[in-house]
């Protein structure tokens, strides 16, 4: 008797948990259909982003403009977007970019351009998407509370696993209106190995205010138009960085504690120039590689240096032991870039014992600690 009654209360446990979870689920599909029934949507959109080694969140007033359309395959609609420095209009067809400081403009096939275009069709899209996630994935939290007010709180894990001893984790909390079933904030937090294979983590809010709905007098965004004195950004020269066994210039640097230094004191060792920029994600991925490398080649003659020709050092020594640098890092003047020319951060050097470039490479990407490895075991 005592056996089956355990049994049928597991049973109704499992039968009213698959409920809450079915629920759930329910919770933000209702929020897609709000966003879809309107004929256009506009609103307030205040956008923060952090990366773990930045101090802050960066944050911009976006003021959206959105239409809805079944038909729409890519994004679910159209819209358009406008910053503080910045429009995004997709129609569609095409994503028309106006940068406002310079007056230029680009057009892309992608409907997506980063966090700022993530409005609610993109939010509609993805929330779609989830019904291939197990149910357990999908949890309601404690209602969030803003100004005496409750909200529903529903978090949606991605992916939580761990892969080479690195923890990998994506999820999104969509924080809804219970009356009108709108989110009010999306929040999605990331962290784990980025393309490049460095180690990340990032955080991405939304918070919405201000809006209104099926607006007599809304902007047509069936075409996203280009103003007529917006103009292309002008070609960039490509950077021709020194040749290989170009001998190596002097640098004139200065250590963290305003001593003088030059490149030439370490002729006779291999030297890689790391040319480095602060809040610069892939810098960081560099960081992590250049202290691998350290380690490896520390006792084998090579000696890595972080050259920071716009940052000062009150700024790299803060950065230095955030993460945990091991190579000794030091400031420039800016003219060192056409002493040394490169194109963008980071950018590198490897010089030989004789003070000879021996290669140059341009950016952080993923194969690129092998490719260094592979021409220091040839010095």
């Amino acid at each position: 008797m005592f056996l089956n009654l355990n049994k049928k209360f597991l049973s109704l446990s499992f039968c009213l948990l698959l409920v809450q979870l079915s629920v759930n689920a329910q919770i933000l599909q209702r929020s897609v259909q709000k966003i879809r029934s309107y004929k256009n949507i506009r609103y307030t959109d205040i956008v923060r982003t952090k990366f773990h080694f930045q101090d802050g969140f960066s944050a911009d007033t976006l003021t959206m403009h959105l239409v809805p359309v079944a038909k729409e395959q890519i994004e679910g609609g159209y819209y358009h977007v406008k910053g503080s420095n910045r429009s995004y209009a997709f129609d569609g067809n095409k994503l028309v970019n106006l940068n406002f400081t310079d007056s230029t403009y680009i057009v892309e096939k992608a409907s997506q351009g980063g966090q700022n275009t993530r409005t609610l069709l993109y939010w509609a899209k993805n929330i779609d998407k989830l019904g291939h996630l197990s149910p357990t994935k999908i949890k309601q939290l404690k209602d969030t509370v803003i100004m005496n007010t409750s909200y529903t709180n529903i978090q949606v894990i991605v992916s939580d696993t761990m892969v080479n001893n690195i923890h990998q984790y994506e999820a999104t909390n969509f924080i809804i209106d219970k009356k009108s079933n709108l989110p009010i904030h999306i929040i999605r937090e990331m962290k784990g190995n980025a393309d490049d294979g460095s180690y990340f983590q990032f955080i991405e809010t939304h918070s919405y205010s201000n809006y209104a709905f099926d607006t007599k007098t809304f902007q047509d965004l069936s075409i996203a138009k280009i103003p007529a004195y917006f103009k292309l950004p002008p070609k960039r020269t490509p950077v021709v960085f020194l040749p290989n066994g170009t001998p190596a210039p002097s640098i004139k640097a200065f250590d963290l504690s305003s001593k003088s230094f030059d490149v030439e004191k370490l002729k006779g060792k291999m030297v890689l120039i790391n040319f480095s920029l602060i809040g610069c994600p892939h810098c960081v991925g560099a960081a992590q590689m250049l202290n691998r490398l350290h380690e490896k080649y520390k006792d084998k003659g090579l000696v890595i240096i972080n050259i920071y020709p716009l940052d000062q050092k009150d700024a790299i020594i803060k950065f230095d032991k955030g993460q945990n640098v091991k190579t000794q890092s030091y400031t420039s003047e800016r003219s060192v870039q056409k002493t040394y020319p490169f194109d963008g951060y980071p950018s590198f050097y490897l010089l030989d014992r004789n003070g000879l470039v021996a290669q140059s490479y341009n950016g952080f990407y993923k194969d690129l600690e092998l490719a260094i490895t592979e021409t220091i075991d040839k010095l």
